[in-house]
């Protein structure tokens, strides 16, 4: 099995630990340039602590990504999700709902 590991902008350390287990199991790891988070912290700890294989600016993330690894895992073989019916409706959360 093969891993990707993005760390996008944050406070804090925690994600750069997370990010620094994923490359330790060998997975490919990419943080957020720093001058295109809103809060710098967590990519720059990544950075410095050598956790990030790559780092790439937020407008490019998605464009990396699908040249990368997307036809590895058959993106343009996906499928459309069926239309839910209206019972379906019902088992969702809604977004704005309070979590306990």
């Amino acid at each position: 099995m093969f891993a990707v590991g993005i760390l996008m902008t944050g406070m804090g350390d925690d994600g750069a630990e997370g990010l620094g287990a994923v490359k330790a199991a060998g997975g490919m790891t990419i943080a957020q340039s720093e001058d295109t988070c809103v809060v710098s912290g967590m990519p720059r700890a990544a950075i410095l602590k050598g956790y990030a294989s790559k780092i790439v600016p937020l407008d490019g993330l998605a464009a990396y990504l699908v040249s990368n690894y997307g036809a590895e895992r058959g993106v343009d073989k996906i499928e459309k999700p069926e239309k839910n019916d209206k019972n379906d409706k019902n088992e969702r959360t809604s977004v704005s709902s309070q979590r306990s």
